[in-house]
């Protein structure tokens, strides 16, 4: 058995990484290097905890973020782990054993103790990869992991208001393309053009303004991982979605909409023709994710095309060290105190590390 941490932010550790990523028999995109770089928080402070049991050549991976923690802005010798956003938490080889995940774990745990390390906060996948988590595990929101079956049966699966919704885009003429390897540039670029003017439509936050060339790069170097659906109305694009791929499943990622052309329907046509392009190319899943709360607008929306189909997301918490933790919330409680402001409810359960929330 083999365990060592791997820091990403050189380009020895990135190939290092690659090779380790390679070896497993499946893939995840949220953990591709330029996922990592483009779409989370990119190399510095990110390391990967890589376990291999050489007995039955398993192998488990998980990446993170190793960053100082400041309290009122001073920095103090210790660090808490997030991983990456997105699906991640950790990914194993289908040989994995239960012995390995609690081994991987303890592994895990050891070496934060050995390093100052705080506390851990994991978001994990939808399979399952929070069983044998060493923290605590929270029941976060819910998310549609939408089942690909029979396209006639699909469709009558659907809700009403989604049936309704397809058959007036077709009614309008809608089309659809889906393009996947070697994307040409004009295409990516309907795709950014229509995301762009969809983020600052909606007032979006900044680290979701990506520009051209993020997307090109990202794009045209994952082309295997990912691929954009259109709409088009008379040749226009009116509606356009980047899409994630893994082994079995498609992620609805990143997209937009002309807001003029909303009354013809091109988002749930959208959704229907990316079904059946999974379909056809043999994926069994399509995850639509979840919304901002547990069942609000947006769960619901996505609820309408997997009625049947809707999955516990899990994410995990953990505190290395009580003492020093304790000790960190104390000290923000009492700065907060001395500026008139409201301390922290120790009793929260909606904000992990405590010490993070508003200093």
């Amino acid at each position: 058995m083999t365990f060592k941490v791997l820091k990403i932010n050189s380009e020895k550790g990135k190939r290092e990484y690659v090779n380790i990523l390679s070896s497993l028999d499946k893939m995840n995109p949220y953990f591709l290097l330029d996922y990592l770089d483009v779409f989370s928080e990119g190399f510095e402070n990110l390391v990967c905890f890589s376990y291999f049991n050489k007995e039955n050549n398993s192998r488990v991976i998980m990446l993170g973020y190793i960053n100082p923690v400041l309290i009122r802005e001073e920095e103090t010798q210790f660090f808490d782990v997030i991983t990456p956003y997105g699906y991640s938490g950790p990914i194993s080889s289908t040989n994995i054993l239960e012995s390995d995940i609690l081994e991987f774990w303890q592994k895990v745990d050891n070496w934060y103790l050995e390093n100052n390390i705080v506390s851990e906060f994991v978001r994990f996948n939808l399979s399952n990869n929070h069983l044998n988590y060493s923290g605590e595990v929270f029941l976060t929101m819910l998310n549609i992991k939408g089942k690909i079956i029979d396209e006639e049966l699909q469709f009558k699966s659907f809700d009403r208001k989604v049936r309704k919704n397809v058959n007036k885009a077709k009614r309008e003429k809608l089309v659809s393309s889906v393009y996947h390897l070697n994307i040409k540039e004009d295409k990516i670029l309907e795709f950014v053009n229509i995301y762009i003017a969809t983020m600052l439509r909606t007032n979006a936050v900044e680290k979701f303004h990506y520009s051209l060339e993020d997307f090109i790069r990202f794009i045209k170097n994952n082309n295997k991982y990912c691929a954009i659906c259109t709409i088009y109305f008379e040749e226009i694009p009116i509606a356009s979605e980047l899409i994630l791929i893994s082994d079995d499943s498609i992620y609805s990622f990143l997209g937009g909409t002309e807001e003029r052309y909303f009354d013809k329907r091109p988002n749930d046509f959208l959704k229907v023709e990316l079904i059946n392009w999974a379909r056809t190319n043999n994926l069994k899943y399509f995850v639509l994710g979840g919304g901002y709360g547990k069942e609000d607008g947006i769960f619901k929306y996505k609820k309408c095309f997997f009625p049947n189909d809707v999955i516990e997301y899990y994410t995990g918490r953990k505190i290395i060290n009580e003492k020093v933790y304790r000790r960190f919330v104390e000290e923000i409680n009492d700065y907060r105190l001395s500026n008139d402001s409201n301390i922290i409810d120790t009793k929260k359960e909606t904000f992990f590390p405590l010490y993070r929330a508003a200093q």
